[in-house]
């Protein structure tokens, strides 16, 4: 199996470029990466003097993370429900990319897969690991949760949230990401090893809708969120792959506020 490691390390992996998201700064972890690694953003993650209670002290671009009304992840109590929308996941095969950082595990490299939502077109960028899950629904979190980085035309950004559940299921798709998970700082590239992002979402699209922000640093607001209410179920070895691979490393839950939530169903 090919890996990749980065020469520069997990600190250096984990603060490079960056993305201009609603006429604000997204961080990096929402666009790929670019091919050298030289910034000297500080580094932040989810224990200590770098976790979440000081993100906001380690730069003057993470301002929001303390300071913003529109946070997530948040424990999702819908506040109204509507109609489903007309929502198309067009997502293509491709080879499998995975990045460690020390942080975050994602996947990159998808070119062609995109989302419809009501007729608007979002370019799938990256989906990412998160356990536990950082979004709850009525106050129950999951073991594992998947998350969907879209990005329109225009810069917008919205993300799909998958909840990850054990149970007598198996999903090829997750158990071939999990058997090859990098170790942190390092990249995998697998040329032969073909992955479909579809088959890591639940086949029901009812969903919870409500503004957010980025759940790392910057922590920008104006991001659109779409978590599907159905988990994925899968082999609790596959979850526990993830979990060794991610530690901890969900943000905790951010105020709601009276901002809506709305259920969408069918």
């Amino acid at each position: 199996m090919p890996r990749v490691a980065d020469a520069c390390g997990p600190i250096a992996l984990a603060t490079a470029a960056l993305l201009v998201v609603a006429g604000e700064v997204a961080a990096w972890p929402f666009a790929p990466p670019p091919a050298t690694l030289t910034s000297t953003a500080p580094d932040w993650g989810y224990r200590g003097e770098v976790g979440p209670p000081h993100w906001a002290e380690l730069d003057a671009a993470y301002t929001p993370c303390a300071a913003g009304t529109l946070q997530s992840p948040i424990d999702l109590r819908p506040s109204t429900a509507a109609p489903g929308v007309a929502m198309s996941f067009a997502y293509r095969s491709s080879p499998l990319s995975l990045v460690n950082d020390g942080r975050l595990i994602w996947a990159d490299d998808l070119a062609g897969s995109h989302l419809t939502v009501d007729g608007h077109r979002y370019e799938l960028v990256r989906f990412q690991f998160h356990a536990p899950s950082e979004h709850r629904i009525d106050g129950r979190a999951a073991e594992l949760e998947v998350q969907f980085l879209h990005r329109d035309a225009a810069g917008r950004l919205l993300i799909v949230a998958v909840l990850v559940e054990p149970g007598r299921r198996t999903n090829s798709m997750l158990r071939r990401i999990a058997e090859h998970l990098p170790p942190p700082g390092e990249a995998f590239y697998g040329g032969q090893v073909g992955i479909n992002p579809l088959f890591l979402l639940p086949s029901a699209r009812e969903h919870f809708a409500y503004p957010g922000s980025l759940t790392v640093p910057p922590c920008t607001e104006g991001i659109e969120w779409l978590v599907l209410r159905t988990p994925l179920v899968v082999d609790a070895s596959v979850i526990a792959r993830f979990q060794q691979a991610l530690g901890a490393n969900a943000r905790p839950l951010q105020t709601a506020g009276r901002r809506p939530v709305v259920y969408r169903h069918r």
